[in-house]
């Protein structure tokens, strides 16, 4: 495994600013910069997992290149798939403050890393103070996200949490309004069953505002779906 170099940084450093569902997403230049410096080069087979829930936690992730899916289990052996990461999104920010992984990740295609272990976060946060200040407001912010989407599936009905997440997959991994995610994983990804997700989504496909195939969704109508997840003809 090899260390970022100067040109390295530079060349990444844009794409770990932008990441939607990074704690850098609203980073500066310079403190992704700082970050992303001393991080480590490895890659991932599809299917491989990274780290499982409860593993001992010691550094973040950026991705390169593939996909990332970040998913809770429970005890009966259910999955809730949280979300999927792309290139210039950061995953297992939580692990630079200690304690356990709270969720598994797993590659689901080829996948190549940037590793960025905590000691080398803490030492480069202590050499600049300034840093470590702006690294606290995007915890915050970070953990203002987190709590959002706790309350969204807490209270939100299965349409509105379906149309939300069918708009954030569009937008991250979407091709011409199609999106290659099954009813059963969008169930995961909503902390639905499977037969309520199914149901709304035929709901939809008699409406035309979905089109339904096996393994993928099309979006047909996203004012529709847009009105579902702001609350309006729930």
């Amino acid at each position: 495994m090899e260390r970022g170099t100067g040109t390295y940084t530079v060349t990444l450093g844009r794409a770990f600013v932008l990441g939607a569902t990074s704690i850098l997403s609203g980073a500066t230049q310079e403190l992704a910069s700082a970050i992303e410096a001393v991080g480590i080069r490895r890659k991932l087979a599809a299917g491989v997992v990274l780290f499982h829930e409860g593993d001992p936690g010691d550094s973040l992730y950026m991705v390169q290149q593939g996909t990332i899916e970040i998913s809770v289990h429970a005890a009966d052996g259910r999955k809730l798939a949280l979300d999927m990461v792309r290139g210039g999104e950061a995953f297992g920010e939580i692990a630079l403050f200690g304690g356990n992984r709270t969720a598994t990740a797993r590659a689901l295609d080829d996948c190549a890393l940037l590793a960025i272990h905590r000691t080398d976060v803490l030492e480069t946060l202590r050499r600049r103070p300034d840093l470590a200040l702006q690294f606290i407001d995007l915890l915050c912010t970070r953990l203002r996200e987190v709590s959002d989407k706790l309350t969204e599936r807490a209270f939100r009905p299965v349409s509105g949490r379906l149309a939300s997440r069918l708009l954030y997959l569009d937008a991250k991994v979407g091709r011409n309004g199609q999106v290659a995610v099954s009813q059963s994983d969008l169930a995961d990804f909503v902390g639905a069953t499977r037969e309520g997700a199914a149901k709304v989504l035929a709901t939809w496909r008699l409406r035309n505002w979905v089109e339904l195939s096996r393994g993928s969704v099309r979006i047909l109508d996203r004012m529709a779906l847009d009105r579902i997840r702001r609350g309006f003809d729930e």
